[in-house]
């Protein structure tokens, strides 16, 4: 038998009144003790209460189903994003449908036609997506509720949440120069917008301090693959003529492929070279040595982006009239840099 409201209400002491709008959160008339919302929460879960999705969605005109298109469900990062966003959207009574589109805005059509089969009330894009920019303009019409999580769609003024790639940059440098590293190098992955801003500030910071000689961008892709194979060869040559100390990769992913061509070269980091990434995966703590990276916090931005569409569904509010939120990344110092010897 199925878990009532007046059995989660007889169970908490309240009335079905007050459970239902916590439950339905649709509090924002009555105040309801903190407390009680906890108490309410707790025990429907106890019960294993399941809200009938169908009955809610004819009640208020919405099917409470938001429609994901994430680019590569496979990069670690972005699952840190998914999960803030499945976090995020179970507790406001939503639920979540995943589409792998491979970055290809074409695919991207074809599960946002059957995201709006289904009535979805919103999109959230994760990560880049590449196509022309008529197709861009059939997910605006298709869907009025867009926005996008991580990477900037270069294409499409939806609205997103983006970490502050410029801010991190500076994070990751000062940390090299503070160690004594002048010689540094950005090894980077530019058919991803965050990857050229982040080797642009790179440039900038170098010639700001007065090393723009120095200045070296190799450019790879963020897979572990990839990266691996750029760094044999980075090590081969040991940078050439500059000598580099330190390398500054624009992804984690980068950045681990680093270590293990480090290791296959036997380049000991940090002494022989100092790595710092960019997202702190959960990998990154886990590398050998621990990898010293900017913190995006995966997490907090999904969770923080279904909250932005959310609320953009339910203030009716269109993509064109809201801004971006930019979160600011940490740094976080583990064992793969060290002082210039």
């Amino acid at each position: 038998m199925s878990v009532t409201l007046k059995d989660i209400a007889d169970r908490a002491g309240v009335s079905i009144t007050t459970v239902s709008r916590v439950l339905n959160r649709r509090e924002s008339a009555v105040q309801i003790r903190e407390e009680t919302r906890r108490r309410i929460f707790a025990i429907a879960e106890e019960m294993g209460y399941r809200p009938n999705l169908m009955a809610r969605a004819l009640r208020g005109s919405k099917s409470l189903l938001i429609g994901v298109l994430a680019q590569n469900i496979t990069s670690l990062f972005h699952s840190q994003i998914i999960v803030g966003l499945n976090e995020a959207a179970v507790e406001r009574g939503y639920r979540v449908f995943l589409g792998h589109v491979q970055r290809a805005v074409n695919i991207a059509i074809d599960y946002s036609s059957m995201f709006e089969q289904s009535h979805a009330d919103g999109i959230l894009i994760i990560g880049e997506l590449t196509g022309d920019r008529d197709a861009f303009d059939v997910l605006a019409r298709q869907h009025r509720h867009i926005v996008t999580i991580s990477d900037r769609l270069t294409d499409h003024n939806f609205p997103g949440v983006y970490s502050d790639s410029a801010l991190g940059t500076q994070l990751a440098m000062d940390h090299l120069w503070s160690l004594g590293h002048q010689q540094i190098i950005c090894m980077t992955d530019t058919s991803l917008q965050d990857g050229k801003l982040r080797a642009e500030a790179y440039e900038r910071y170098m010639h700001e301090h007065g090393a723009g000689d120095a200045v070296r961008i190799i450019y790879t892709s963020r897979s572990f693959q990839s990266s691996l194979e750029t760094g044999r060869l980075f090590f081969a040559e040991r940078g050439g003529e500059l000598k580099p100390t330190a390398v500054f990769a624009a992804t984690d992913s980068i950045a681990i492929g680093l270590l293990q061509a480090a290791f296959q070269s036997r380049i000991i980091i940090p002494d022989q070279m100092s790595i710092i990434g960019f997202d702190d995966i959960d990998f990154a703590a886990f590398t050998v040595p621990p990898l010293t990276t900017v913190r995006q916090a995966g997490i907090q931005m999904g969770f923080v982006g279904a909250n932005l569409l959310i609320d953009m569904i339910e203030q009716e509010r269109d993509s064109s009239k809201v801004e971006d939120i930019i979160l600011k990344p940490s740094l976080v110092v583990r064992e793969s840099t060290g002082w210039l010897s």
